[in-house]
Formats: structure tokens, sequence, C-alpha cells
């Protein structure tokens, strides 16, 4: 009987547990940081690309795919691969600030997740996402995310929208302290060291 007891006792710990956890996610609205509908992000910072060359990146705002409302984020990049007529494959990728300030850093701790919604021109593109806190800051650098497609249903990029949904636990960052976030196009998302491709990301907030 006492074998029970316990048994019906922490299975009761356990629902609660979850109920606690689930209104705690629930209890926060969204914070939108973009919706890429114009210039610069809802936090007032500046949203820019960057490249080193052979590597290149384009961004614009798109009139003619979106997931909500009437423009997204279009990205074409071309990430060269390490050892190419320069010697080194460069980098590229698009950020967007969210501190106020050299100092005044943006306390996301509220929340759980980085979201946004992604789709490809052709499907199979990648990247990563880049957080960066105030040590990262400094650095003028970022902690980097998994590739996209762990964080998406059909486990990578498709033709068709997806929400990304990204725990920023995984980052390993003080999220009481973040200054911007990237979309990196890292070497590794691609079989040969490079790649290029178009991308679309729409809706990109915390939650």
């Amino acid at each position: 009987m006492k074998k029970i007891l316990n048994i019906l006792t922490g299975s009761l710990v356990c629902l609660c547990a979850i109920s606690v956890y689930a209104q705690e996610e629930s209890s926060v609205e969204p914070r939108l940081i973009d919706n890429f509908e114009k210039q610069g992000n809802t936090f007032g910072g500046r949203s820019s690309t960057y490249m080193q060359a052979p590597s290149a990146v384009l961004a614009v705002r798109s009139e003619e795919i979106f997931h909500s409302d009437k423009r997204s984020l279009e990205l074409k990049y071309k990430k060269a691969a390490e050892g190419g007529p320069y010697g080194k494959g460069g980098w590229c990728g698009y950020y967007t600030v969210i501190k106020d300030g050299p100092r005044k850093y943006y306390d996301a701790s509220a929340y759980m997740y980085l979201t946004f919604w992604v789709k490809g021109e052709k499907g199979e593109e990648n990247f990563k996402i880049g957080v960066a806190d105030e040590v990262w800051d400094q650095r003028e650098d970022s902690m980097k995310s998994e590739q996209i497609g762990a964080y998406l249903e059909a486990g990578k990029i498709t033709t068709e929208w997806q929400k990304a949904k990204i725990p920023l636990e995984d980052f390993w960052v003080d999220t009481k302290k973040l200054a911007s976030l990237a979309i990196c196009f890292e070497s590794e998302c691609f079989p040969s060291g490079g790649g290029k491709g178009t991308i679309y990301i729409d809706d990109l907030q915390f939650e």
C-alpha cells in the first residue's frame, strides 16, 4: 500500500510540474523582433549583412513571398568553400541588433525560444543561427545553434513555410544581456564547405 501511495504521489508531483511548466511557457506574450515590413527591427536596432570575399550575401525585403503581412526577408547567399581562388572561403550572413546603445543589453530571460518562419527557393538550403550576449558582442562574434534542420519539422528547409523553434538555452549565453542575432552561412552547413541559394525569413520573435 505504501508503495502505491509513493507512486501516486510521484505522479501527482510530475503532473503539477508539467502544469506549472506549461503555465510559465504560455504566460509571457511573444516579443516580435522583426516582421521585415520596414527597415530596422522593432527594437530600433540596425540590421544588415556581413561578408568577406569570396563569399557574399544580398538582403532584400520580398513583396512576392511572405508568411504574414506583406513582406519577408529574402537572403541570397554564396558561401565559398575554403581553399578557393583566394585561398580562403570567407564568410557571410545577416545580423540584427537588439541592444540599445553600446551597453544596454536586452533581457530575454523571460522567454524560452527564438522562433521564426523559413522557406527556401529550392529546398535543402542551410544555415545556423547566431546569438550574441555581452561577452560575444565584445568579441564581435556569436554563439551558434545547430544547423537549422534540427529545429524544423521536416528536418531540413523545404519550399514550404516551416516554423523554427530554437530553445534559447541551446546557445549557452546570458539571456539577460543579449546584443544581437544572426543568420550564419557556415562552412559546415554544406557538404563541400560552400554553397549558394535563397532563403526567406519572416516573423522573427522571442516566445
